[in-house]
């Protein structure tokens, strides 16, 4: 919190000071101003909670700074300090929001009452305008989320074309006809919103369109997720455009800013012909068509029409999968999938269309499986647009982990939830995720995440942030490590991010809490 101190005597700006508490308040930052001018300055740049204001001062008096502060119409809290008691100095207070109005000499006592009542005024008024904008943020938040879900639906074929959707378009400055439109698959999504997203899969796809935006530039464009595998871009005026851009050149510059920002690979499948978006829904299967010759094994993704021995059907698994689930070995099911995923990695050439059938095989499975078990859920499914397949491999022993702790035999009470939690709080500053969970002790990631809630009334991920805070308090409070390294030392990548989670739980930034921290150790309480 910041304050103001305006007065043309300096050893009345400096008896202020010294009479309030700074560390009572929370202040921190003190600013002077001798004249009225000097003080608009401060104000429009530093916007302080506080202002201690005298009424008589060249150049710009009291009065004429009180109505400019109402202009403003800013939150700042004025008491004003004067000599004089004049009604009209009372009411320019009054009409600027003033909070008190101390007389020339004045207490400590009554000066630091009237700075308590002018904070909690303050406070009370930041609180109402951060809640309106949280509101409004969360309001504009759904809008998108419907929109994106209205076309979504349309592009499916779910639903038709209707004026919400040219809505849509005239709201995102897109044009109805000559429309460049590619399907994009993230590879290795679930790696990445776990070690860097602590599983936000909403904060993962801000940063993805943010940073598609910045690489696409000023050409009107709008990523939309058809489902968390597939991700439709749609940018107007063609593949040449007005400025004669290439759509593969916005396209690869978005690519290359991914990997460079996010650590992100895609693969990317466009339609070789501009579009309307009466015909969207067409261009983007036909977009697909291109996705689907691709090559998902590892370091390949140009589109592939080499020969290759024939894929192994994942059917073949089917009775060894089913003995392995009636037993409740998770070695044998662990040993089963690994070993046809290598035999798909030795292949030399596996596109997506044949990884889609494996998928489709693996689905057939599960669902049978699931069919045998009374009362349960629905059957675990893997998604058809997997384009990684280590990726592939993780998600698919997760499927069976879940048609396992169904049959209630690999379950073994809260132990294997207590070593999950001692895990967590050894290795804490590493990267986790529930991918990272599930692999290393064979459950599901819904499984790990209702066990560990039930088991300890708290999410992995409130756990982790815990364990992560109360070790960047010690190291703040008894090192002299930037914030930078200390965010790198707990797991993030991002200092800022740090930062942003290290004020949220604590309520003051790094810095401040360091700040504080050591002018307690220097002057206990």
């Amino acid at each position: 919190m910041k304050i103001l101190i305006v007065d043309d005597e300096q050893h009345v700006r400096e008896g202020i000071e010294l009479s309030i508490s700074t560390e009572k308040f929370g202040i921190t930052d003190i600013f002077m101003a001798e004249n009225g001018i000097e003080a608009l300055e401060l104000i429009k740049a530093n916007k302080p909670a506080v202002v201690f204001c005298d009424m008589k001062m060249p150049m710009m008096n009291g009065i004429e700074l009180l109505q400019k502060i109402r202009e403003i119409q800013s939150n700042t809290q004025v008491i004003v300090i004067s000599g004089y008691s004049d009604f009209e100095y009372t009411r320019a207070a009054i009409k600027a929001n003033g909070v008190d109005y101390i007389l020339k000499p004045f207490h400590r006592k009554e000066l630091e009452e009237a700075l308590q009542k002018a904070v909690s005024a303050w406070n009370e008024l930041e609180s109402i305008k951060q809640s309106e904008t949280e509101r409004g943020h969360i309001i504009r938040k759904a809008d998108a989320l419907l929109d994106e879900k209205k076309l979504a639906s349309f592009v499916k074929g779910e639903s038709p074309l209707t004026d919400a959707v040219r809505r849509i378009f005239n709201k995102l400055g897109l044009p109805e006809q000559i429309l460049s439109i590619s399907v994009i698959l993230p590879r290795k999504r679930m790696d990445i919103v776990g070690s860097r997203f602590e599983m936000d899969e909403e904060l993962f796809f801000f940063a993805v369109d943010n940073i598609a935006r910045d690489a696409i530039g000023d050409s009107p464009s709008y990523l939309c997720r058809l489902d968390d595998y597939q991700w439709l871009m749609i940018i107007g005026d063609g593949a040449t455009g007005r400025k004669g851009v290439n759509l593969s050149m916005h396209l690869e510059r978005a690519r290359r800013a991914w990997k460079q920002t996010l650590g992100l690979e895609v693969l990317i499948g466009q339609c070789a012909r501009a579009c309307s978006l009466a015909d969207l829904g067409q261009a983007v299967g036909e977009a697909k068509q291109e996705l689907l010759g691709c090559d998902v094994l590892p370091g390949k993704s140009k589109a592939s029409t080499a020969g290759a021995q024939e894929v192994p059907p994942f059917m073949n698994q089917q009775f060894l999968l089913q003995k392995a689930i009636e037993t409740g070995n998770k070695r044998f099911v662990l040993d089963i999938v690994g070993k046809y995923a290598e035999g798909l990695r030795q292949q030399g050439k596996l596109t997506l269309k044949e990884l889609q059938i494996c998928s489709l095989e693996a689905n057939l499975i599960l669902s049978r499986l699931t069919a045998k078990q009374s009362g349960t859920s629905p059957a675990p499914h893997l998604p058809l647009w997997i384009s990684d397949i280590e990726e592939w491999e993780k998600m698919l022993l997760q499927q069976f982990w879940i048609v396992l702790e169904a049959t209630n035999i690999a379950s073994q009470g809260s132990q294997e939830i207590e070593t999950i939690r001692d895990y967590l709080t050894r290795y804490f500053h590493e990267d986790i995720s529930f991918a990272t969970l599930s692999e290393k002790f064979h459950l599901s990631p819904q499984y790990i995440s209702k066990r560990f809630k039930e088991t300890y009334n708290t999410t992995i991920i409130s756990y982790l942030t815990e364990l992560k805070i109360e070790k960047a308090k010690a190291l703040l409070s008894n090192t002299n490590s930037a914030v930078s390294q200390i965010a790198n030392q707990l797991g993030y990548v991002d200092e800022n991010y740090f930062s942003k989670v290290f004020k949220k739980q604590t309520g003051m930034s790094p810095l401040r809490f360091r700040k504080v921290r050591h002018q307690t150790q220097i002057f206990p309480i």
